[in-house]
């Protein structure tokens, strides 16, 4: 959907989950870029009046949007601090880091009376040479010689780490 739109869904969602004595969460992805739209506020408000503990968010800070780096276009930051402004219980990770992950969604579960953010600072396309942050490649494909190099670069990280 639009951006920020996501968000408000995910809010109405738990919202509904939480006034039907339902027992599930909601997950939302939010790009840092998207963070700089009044509707994603707006739901961040609404969560917190409701108390929607039932509600993780997950923000990609990697810094860049299609116009380029985030803090340049409009600065969204410090994500954190107005997450928790907004009542959030935040939790910032490397997003690159599984175990880091796992442990953030290990501790979202516990969180009561407050909607979580999860704030996972990643590179946009770690791992491949020619992607690593460049905002070039925001809602880009690679053609198909670009993405057997991307591939081959990605394959021979994973057997790196395999072996």
């Amino acid at each position: 959907g639009s951006l920020g739109q996501g968000l408000a869904c995910a809010a109405g969602m738990a919202l509904a989950g939480k006034l039907d004595h339902k027992d599930y969460k909601v997950f939302c992805v939010v790009g840092d870029g998207e963070a700089q739209e009044g509707e994603i506020w707006e739901a961040a408000n609404t969560a917190h009046k409701y108390g929607l503990d039932n509600l993780i968010v997950f923000v990609d800070n990697n810094n860049l949007q299609i116009d380029g780096e985030v803090s340049k276009v409009m600065s969204p930051y410090p994500i954190d601090e107005k997450l928790k402004a907004f009542g959030f219980e935040v939790i910032c990770i490397d997003g690159h880091s599984f175990d880091e992950i796992e442990a953030a969604f290990e501790k979202a579960k516990t969180v009561k009376g407050r909607p979580t953010a999860i704030i996972a600072k990643t590179v946009k396309g770690k791992g491949v040479s020619f992607m690593e942050n460049q905002a070039s490649w925001h809602g880009t494909a690679p053609n198909g010689e670009q993405y057997e190099t991307a591939m081959s670069e990605l394959k021979a990280q994973l057997a790196s780490l395999e072996g």
